[in-house]
C-alpha cells in the first residue's frame, strides 16, 4: 500500500480530495433535510401530491410506530391530518391575532370542537388555565399506548405557526469546517504551525521528528474527529 501511494501519490490525494468533497456534500444534504421534530423522531419533508400541501414522515423505533403529518394551510386555519400506524386523526386549527397581542386559538379534532381559548408559549383555555399538562414525566421502563403516541394539542398549533425544522445541528457545522480547514492547511505548509510557535525563540533549525510524528498522527486522527462532530449533530437536537 504504502509502495503504491509513493508511486501514485498525486492520484491518491485528488482522489481522497474528490472522495471528502462528496462525502461533506452528502453531509450537507441530509443536515439541511427539512421537517419537524416530534418526541425523538424526526418526520421529514416528502413530496406532497399536490401544491399547499405538505407530507411529513418517520418512523419511531423505540415504540414500533409510524407517524405521517398532513398539513394544509389556509390563512388563518391549518388542516391537519396525523397517522400513528393505521390511525387517522383530522384537526382544524384556527389562530387569530388580528387584535390581540395573545392569538385566539380553536381547535376541532375529527369535527368535533376541542379547545377554545389563546396561547401564551402554550395553551390556555377560557378560564386561562392550561389545556394540557406543561411537564410530563414517565417513570421506568414505559410503553405508550398508541392513543398515547397521538400529539398534544400544543404540539399540534405550535407545528401550524412554525416553519420547518432542519435535521440535523447546524451548530456543529463550523467546529467541523475549522477542524477540516486546519488539517489542510497544516498538511500544505507543514513547518508554518511550528514556526509560529517557535519563530522568537529559535533562529534557524528545523521541527524534530517527535514534532513530525505527531503532526503526522494529528492529521490521521483528524478524520474521526470529524465525523465524530457529524454524528454528534445528527444525534443531539437543536
Amino acid at each position: 500500500m504504502r509502495e503504491f501511494y509513493d508511486s501514485h501519490k498525486k492520484l491518491c490525494i485528488t482522489c481522497g480530495i474528490i472522495i471528502s468533497v462528496l462525502i461533506f456534500a452528502v453531509y450537507l444534504y441530509a443536515l439541511f433535510l427539512p421537517g419537524y421534530w416530534y418526541r425523538d423522531v424526526f418526520l421529514y419533508k416528502q413530496k406532497a401530491p399536490f401544491g399547499g400541501m405538505e407530507v411529513y414522515s418517520g418512523h419511531d423505533a423505540v415504540n414500533d410506530a409510524d407517524y405521517e403529518l398532513v398539513m394544509v394551510k389556509e390563512g388563518a386555519k391549518t388542516h391537519m391530518a396525523f397517522t400513528v400506524n393505521k390511525t387517522e386523526r383530522s384537526y382544524e386549527i384556527i389562530s387569530d391575532d388580528s387584535e390581540n397581542y395573545y392569538p385566539n386559538v380553536t381547535i376541532y379534532e375529527n369535527g368535533e370542537l376541542i379547545f377554545k381559548g389563546t396561547y401564551r408559549s402554550f395553551l390556555l383555555d377560557e378560564n386561562e388555565e392550561p389545556f394540557e399538562p406543561i411537564v410530563r414525566v414517565e417513570y421506568g421502563p414505559y410503553k405508550p399506548t398508541e392513543e398515547e403516541l397521538f400529539p398534544s394539542y400544543n404540539w399540534l398549533y405550535s407545528v401550524s405557526q412554525e416553519k420547518n425544522a432542519i435535521r440535523g445541528n447546524i451548530l456543529f457545522l463550523p467546529a467541523i469546517i475549522i477542524v477540516a480547514a486546519v488539517v489542510v492547511f497544516d498538511m500544505m505548509h507543514p513547518d508554518v504551525f511550528w514556526q509560529m510557535r517557535n519563530c522568537l525563540d529559535v533562529e534557524g533549525g528545523r521541527p524534530s521528528d517527535y514534532f513530525r510524528f505527531m503532526q503526522k498522527l494529528s492529521w490521521k486522527i483528524s478524520p474521526f474527529i470529524i465525523i465524530s462532530l457529524m454524528i454528534a449533530s445528527f444525534v443531539i437536537k437543536v
